[in-house]
């Protein structure tokens, strides 16, 4: 009965001249007698509801116990996730990128951590569930805050690390004071504009001809902030999108990089996508490099640089410190990343 209401509805309807293509999703509960309440049963109709949105529209789910568990174990997540903002209750780790030609670090990315009631909660646990909740803004600002301190740290100690990349989601980039926020954070610690990129993903790219992302992004890169394109390769972005003047540099992502010995369409790809960016005078780096295998082959593809375990795990402000120090006094070789 579901799939018969929910396809009858997907039909198209002319209106005023126009052609309606509506669809719905559906959720189903059923009744088995017990203490249930009719409350009850709406709340989980509601809830397979949702499950079927969430999974594409355009279809049904039925209510199962596990979806209530579910439910409530997001809903104590956003809000253990409100209690750590409040208390800024975050860690940031550093991921080095560096040349593939030299071993000369030539950056570092900021990823944000959680460890709570002594377990490490996974950053694809919690940012989905913060972006959900319209709490990006309010994380981000810490993470920010942390990794913009420690980037001035080593920038005042003679440490170079390149630039320091910072994550931002299309959430941050809508607020209104989100550019002068950044800017007056920089020049308060004194980090300079040039030692800082904004790593974005390609719907953002997308999202700024209906917003005022685009507006935000150009000032910021008239500031000498950098912007990066974040998991090249997976989203949606037009190519009219990709040039110089708008990207300083591609991410190719992980998924293109594991195995890329032993998958063929992944070495076209990452090949296709390196002579893209070097056509367009646009830096690039690969992401996800764990073994020696894949580092050589990005490198002898002519990929100038890589991020992943294969050249060091993301480490907090000390650990990356002291990696950072033994890697810029006498340690850029190319022996040094397994490519020699």
């Amino acid at each position: 009965m579901a799939e018969r209401i929910v396809t009858g509805l997907k039909q198209p309807l002319e209106f005023a001249g126009t052609s309606l293509k509506p669809s719905a999703s559906a959720g189903i509960a059923l009744y088995h007698g017990g203490n249930g309440t009719v409350g009850d049963l709406i709340v989980n109709a509601d809830l397979a509801l949702y499950l079927a949105k969430a999974e594409g529209r355009g279809s049904y789910q039925l209510f199962a116990t596990t979806l209530r568990d579910k439910f409530e174990e997001k809903a104590n997540l956003e809000r253990e996730l409100r209690e750590a903002i409040t208390s800024q209750a975050f860690a940031v780790h550093y991921q080095p990128q560096v040349s593939l030609q030299g071993g000369k670090v030539i950056g570092v990315e900021a990823l944000v951590r959680w460890e709570m009631a002594g377990r490490n909660v996974s950053p694809g646990e919690f940012l989905p569930v913060a972006e959900k909740a319209g709490l990006m803004p309010a994380l981000g600002r810490i993470v920010f805050a942390k990794a913009i301190a420690t980037g001035a740290e080593w920038h005042r100690a003679g440490i170079d690390f390149g630039r320091l990349s910072l994550n931002v989601s299309a959430q941050e980039l809508r607020e209104a004071d989100f550019a002068g926020h950044l800017l007056d954070l920089l020049k308060q610690e004194g980090l300079p504009t040039r030692l800082v990129a904004l790593e974005i993903v390609e719907t953002v790219m997308l999202d700024d001809e209906n917003t005022g992302i685009g507006l935000t992004l150009k000032r910021l890169r008239k500031a000498g902030i950098r912007l990066e394109l974040d998991d090249f390769g997976t989203g949606y972005a037009s190519l009219a999108h990709i040039s110089a003047n708008e990207v300083d540099r591609l991410k190719i992502d992980r998924r293109f990089v594991r195995d890329i010995d032993k998958n063929p369409a992944n070495t076209k790809i990452v090949k296709a996508i390196i002579e893209l960016a070097r056509g367009l005078g646009i830096s690039i780096v690969a992401e996800g490099a764990e073994t020696d295998v894949e580092l050589s082959w990005l490198h002898d593809l002519g990929c100038p640089a890589v991020q992943g375990y294969g050249i060091a795990f993301p480490m907090p402000s000390t650990q990356a410190e002291a990696w950072l120090e033994t890697h810029s006094t006498g340690a850029q070789r190319t022996e040094a990343i397994h490519v020699a």
